[in-house]
């Protein structure tokens, strides 16, 4: 039986420039470039559980590109340096590896809190939910053993957000907590569909995506299908095992905040949010989606002399961050109760308010 090679330097170690770098990384992307001048290199995405970091290869390119293949681990020893306000790695030496020497645990990034402080509160937040069918149809859903298993484990995205084991766990929590301060604001809307849309409209991801292994990845299905077809499947099912009428109207309404909450239809809903609870839903998801991207964006590019973020495509903007403020992390979900009822002030809707409970 082989031994499992040391990690070394983790992503998250390398911070400034001129760092002498040695350790395992997984190769996410890799492609084979020319400079103006003609001449070859190889450009690569390096990651380990910590974050990702862009490496080049100057020497030997050729050979070098072809000793690899995305998705493989790699051994290399090389050197930290800038390059526009960015640290990436000069790669001087690399070896392919044979994945029965890797730990995994090293290269699945995982979230920073406590999945069963994060369960506790989320079944709390689920028994608040005075509706009985709608209760009935939750508990039923996270009763079954696999469904809260690979619910409490799974990613909430590939690349773009909560994309680490438990994510799709700190994401629900999030978008359910935030439902609930809006329902106290707004008081006309239906609190219960909108919690119960809250806690489900991702649900489909459990099966979306693969995450036993290193990187994070779509599964056929989730392919195929996409997690809103994925995630009315279930919801469907446990409708008809709780006696829940499908064709009624409140099941009518969930199901169309599942399949509505991407809100657009270039986005991959099928249809546009058509009610309040289902616009709420929508944009709440939207912000907390996007504001994990920009906190992850924060951590990638600690530097304190330079505050903008290279340009994201997707977002089609630079961002300004200043420093990430580790103080407004301390005591999120550690176990506490949420914000209470008959103490909602002003105040709780900053970031810190959000999650401290």
């Amino acid at each position: 039986m082989n031994s499992q090679i040391k990690k070394g330097s983790y992503v998250s170690d390398i911070k400034d420039a001129n760092q002498e770098v040695q350790g395992v990384f997984l190769v996410e992307e890799k492609s084979l470039l020319e400079t103006k001048n003609g001449d070859p290199y190889v450009a690569m995405s390096l990651s380990d559980k910590t974050g990702r970091i862009a490496a080049r290869i100057w020497d030997g390119a050729v050979a070098a590109f072809n000793s690899f293949d995305t998705g493989d681990y790699i051994f290399i020893k090389g050197v930290s340096q800038a390059f526009k306000a960015q640290i990436q790695l000069r790669v001087l030496s690399v070896k392919s590896l044979d994945k029965s020497l890797i730990d995994i645990k090293d290269f699945l990034p995982h979230t920073k809190f406590s999945i069963d402080a994060m369960w506790d509160e989320f079944r709390r937040i689920l028994k608040s939910i005075k509706d009985r069918e709608l209760n009935n149809l939750l508990k039923a859903i996270f009763a079954d053993k696999t469904i809260q298993d690979e619910f409490k484990r799974a990613p909430a995205a590939k690349r773009m957000h909560h994309a680490y084991i438990g994510g799709l766990l700190e994401h629900t929590l999030s978008v359910a907590k935030l439902a609930k301060m809006i329902a106290r604001y707004y008081p006309w809307l239906d609190s219960d569909l909108l919690l119960c849309g809250a806690l489900l409209h991702d649900i489909g991801k459990i099966e979306e995506f693969s995450y036993d292994a290193p990187p994070i990845d779509y599964t056929d299905k989730g392919r195929l299908l996409g997690h809103l077809v994925i995630g009315t499947n279930i919801i469907e099912r446990f409708l008809a095992l709780t006696c829940m009428d499908k064709e009624g109207q409140k099941a009518k309404l969930l199901l169309h905040m599942i399949l509505s909450h991407h809100g657009h239809k270039e986005f991959g809903s099928p249809v546009l949010p058509m009610t309040e609870e289902a616009l709420v839903l929508h944009l709440i998801d939207d912000l907390d989606a996007k504001l994990n991207f920009l906190q992850g964006l924060k951590e990638e590019n600690p530097t304190d002399d330079y505050n903008w973020t290279k340009y994201q495509s997707l977002l089609e903007r630079s961002f300004f961050l200043p420093g990430i403020r580790e103080d407004l992390l301390d005591g999120l979900f550690r176990g506490q109760s949420d914000v209470r009822e008959h103490d909602f002030k002003a105040q709780d809707i900053g970031q810190k308010g959000l999650w401290e409970k």
